[in-house]
């Protein structure tokens, strides 16, 4: 039952090159793989045959065991006329299954290199609910042992201490089985890798119908290969989550801030969607505070660790297992000697020195950036990746490209009354909150006009209705002041765009809706809502004219220091020299320094000096020509 609805490997999706099946030397499949680079796979520690022996007893804490040296057949089964090769695991880079099933990764090193171009495009995503995956393993069944695709949806964090991603299969007969382990799991939309498949569980202990029953798959998330195998950081795109300073392990922390943190990570009841909170500069406890649970919630980087170097770690050996339930969670492994065996170290998370109640799920904290000095556009950006949005284009926005994306994120921001525009910051996490998201403020001055209209959007006690239409005041408000905004910055660049000029009808939308003849029926709550979709599409709107005036504006900057430092090349030469390639100079300055700045132009302008510049500065002195 089941493979007459499995979709064999060649009629689905194309192009996976990175696909790799992993085989013993005599041919009897073991599992799946991902190629990285020319030389490396990635793959589950279980899936590599050890020696003979009993497994060592985990629970003697200093148990030393031996790194498999088992050569496997590695084939990239993607690529047409590819051929097996020998592989082995790589010095260092075995983390085997522990005791709680954390860990089970392994990078192998092949004997013959392949085309780098087959690599994986390996990429740090939030693993948000609903996302459509595939995936492809081989089965051990023979009409599929080239390969069978699997569809799925992510559902949220799971196994031990949150490591994994659990999986809803699109069928019950798409739970991923033995073969699959190790193999790539692929966003539908942007065909980037964001995780690898780990195990399964299925419920044979109900009397209900096989079809009934329960069936789930796992992965582990790219960011949790990384926290184990920092050798494969160097492979991977997209901007870490957690974006805060790391503390050192012996830093004082403010315990009760510290248990409202976990909590407010941990979404408990009585817990807001949106907090602002303050942290005054010179309040060193309390920022170590949330930059320590910060790093707990981090699925990347343990507390207390800076980021990775790009050098294989060395980490802690256990023999491997089969796909399975999985259980409940302990600490995870780390560094090793150079020996070739590994230690079981203390856990990173400290789980003898913190409480549960001052530990927040891994993985409960999807983004936490310090947005000081950084713009709408900039946030909107991290916002986009970390959703895996593919980009907008050169002419793109990424506030525009958010659309109409749902954002299931829980972001931290720090320093929001020192971004480039803080009540443009504020309204914009209002309008990721109405998308889903939950958001902690962290701002640096009690008395900030931002902080203000933070705590008033946040505000729980007024009537809901009065709330909203205070709310939509304040955006409209908003709107006015980006629209002289955006009409000041695309005045800068020419073709001047035309900036939308929305808030006065907006206003006047705004007090009809206030004397509207039915005030809490029905028909006003669905005339209130489509404003307030309204409004929300003319602050997205104006933020898109922003952001690429901004863009624009940024090239400008960039071209007026390129010009300036081929100046400076040029002021070393002869005045002759200097005198030859000043018109030159002065067309490309006048046009950089012109409002509007024809850009296009301008860039050809600067190019033509830098040309010049670099005749004169490639040919000898006077004084030196033979």
């Amino acid at each position: 039952m089941g493979e007459e609805t499995e979709v064999p490997v060649n009629t689905e999706v194309r192009g996976e090159t990175w696909r790799v099946r992993i085989s013993t030397t005599g041919g009897d499949v073991l599992g799946a793989g991902i190629l990285l680079a020319a030389d490396a796979v990635l793959t589950c520690a279980h899936v590599i045959p050890t020696g003979p022996g009993d497994p060592p007893d985990l629970s003697v804490p200093t148990a030393e065991i031996s790194v498999p040296t088992t050569e496997v057949q590695v084939e990239l089964v993607g690529v047409p006329g590819a051929r097996p090769v020998p592989a082995r695991v790589a010095d260092g880079c075995w983390v085997p299954e522990l005791a709680d099933s954390r860990g089970d990764v392994a990078l192998l090193t092949l004997a013959e290199p392949q085309d780098a171009r087959h690599a994986a495009p390996l990429h740090r995503v939030a693993p948000t609910r609903g996302r459509s995956v595939w995936m492809c393993g081989f089965p051990s069944t023979r009409e599929l042992q080239d390969g069978v695709w699997f569809r799925a949806t992510l559902a949220g964090p799971s196994g031990p201490r949150g490591e994994w991603v659990q999986m809803f299969p699109l069928t019950p007969e798409e739970t991923v089985r033995p073969g699959f382990s190790g193999a790539a799991v692929t966003d539908a939309e942007t065909h980037r890798v964001l995780g690898m498949v780990v195990s399964r569980y299925d419920d044979r202990s109900s009397a209900a119908p096989a079809s009934r029953r329960l069936h789930l798959s796992y992965m582990i998330p790219i960011e949790t290969v990384v926290r184990h195998l920092p050798a494969i950081d160097r492979y991977v795109s997209g901007g870490r989550g957690n974006g805060l300073p790391s503390v050192p392990r012996g830093a004082a922390r403010d315990r009760e801030f510290a248990r409202w943190l976990a909590r407010w990570f941990a979404a408990a009841e009585g817990t807001r969607q949106v907090e602002a909170v303050v942290i005054k500069k010179g309040e060193a406890v309390r920022a170590a505070t949330l930059s320590r649970a910060v790093a707990l919630a981090d699925r990347e980087l343990p507390a207390d660790t800076p980021p990775p170097r790009r050098a294989p770690l060395p980490v802690g050996i256990h023999p491997p297992a089969s796909l399975h339930a999985p259980p409940p969670g302990t600490p995870p492994p780390a560094a090793a000697p150079r020996n070739g065996t590994a230690r079981r170290p203390p856990s990173p998370y400290g789980p003898d020195e913190e409480p549960d109640d001052l530990l927040p799920p891994v993985g409960s904290v999807d983004l936490a950036l310090d947005v000081s000095g950084e713009t709408v556009a900039d946030v909107a950006a991290r916002v986009a990746d970390r959703l895996g949005l593919s980009p907008a284009g050169e002419d793109g926005s990424a506030v525009g490209l958010l659309g109409a994306a749902a954002v299931p994120l829980t972001i931290v921001a720090e320093g929001v009354d020192y971004a480039a525009a803080p009540l443009a910051l504020v309204e914009f996490t209002d309008l990721l909150a109405a998308r889903g998201a939950r958001l902690l403020l962290v701002f640096r001055n009690p008395e900030s006009q931002s902080l203000e209209l933070a705590l008033r959007m946040a505000d729980p006690g007024k009537d809901e209705t009065a709330a909203r239409l205070d709310r939509l005041r304040d955006r409209i408000d908003h709107i006015a002041r980006r629209e002289r905004a955006a009409h000041d910055s695309t005045a800068l660049i020419a073709p001047v765009r035309p900036v939308p000029q929305r808030a006065a009808a907006l206003r006047l939308d705004l007090t009809a809706l206030r004397r509207h003849p039915e005030p809490g029926g029905a028909r006003f709550l669905a005339d209130l809502g489509a404003f307030e979709s309204t409004v929300e599409s003319e602050l997205l709107r104006i933020e898109e004219v922003i952001g690429l005036a901004e863009a624009q504006i940024a090239r400008r900057n960039e071209l007026r220091g390129r010009l300036e430092a081929f100046f400076a090349l040029l002021a070393a030469r002869s005045l002759e020299e200097e005198r030859a390639a000043a018109p030159l100079y002065r067309t490309a300055h006048n046009l950089l320094h012109r409002a509007p700045c024809e850009l296009a132009e301008a860039e050809r302008a600067v190019e033509r000096f830098a040309e010049a510049v670099r005749h004169h500065t490639h040919r000898p002195r006077g004084g030196d020509a033979s």
